[in-house]
């Protein structure tokens, strides 16, 4: 009786009847290669290039969304200002997000008076990702 009902929820678990257990939650500390969607004013370019710099090929950047760990891309960058730019860096299929930054072209050393352009905000949110990643 046992050896039937333990190959009946093994034949029941090999055709999809009952669910397989979930998978666990990807860590942002596990991200070692990033795909970044095309952003509003070439940010995502600027993304790229302070990636490499910041992270000396421990996080690398791809260029097949397939080929990645996590995908970045921007969240309402056309509504906001030039100044300022939010993105968010999620799971493959977009499930999860795990991890969310903002950050503007604002120089602090000149408090507030000069603008840095778009690889200033770039270096803003690459560096608020590595601070993450390092936790």
């Amino acid at each position: 009786m046992k050896r039937r009902l333990s190959l009946l929820l093994f034949v029941l678990v090999l055709v999809g009847s009952i669910p397989a257990p979930a998978q666990s939650a990807m860590l942002l500390s596990n991200v070692r290669r990033i795909y970044i969607e095309k952003m509003a004013d070439h940010l995502d370019q600027y993304l790229a290039s302070s990636i490499s710099e910041k992270f000396h090929g421990a996080v690398t950047v791809v260029l097949d969304r397939k080929d990645a760990d996590a995908v970045l891309r921007g969240v309402n960058i056309g509504a906001q200002t030039t100044e300022k730019a939010t993105v968010q860096l999620v799971d493959p299929a977009e499930r999860q997000v795990l991890w969310s930054g903002t950050a503007g072209d604002r120089k602090i050393m000149t408090l507030d008076i000069g603008h840095g352009g778009q690889e200033k905000i770039a270096d803003n949110i690459v560096g608020q990702l590595r601070k993450a990643m390092q936790r």
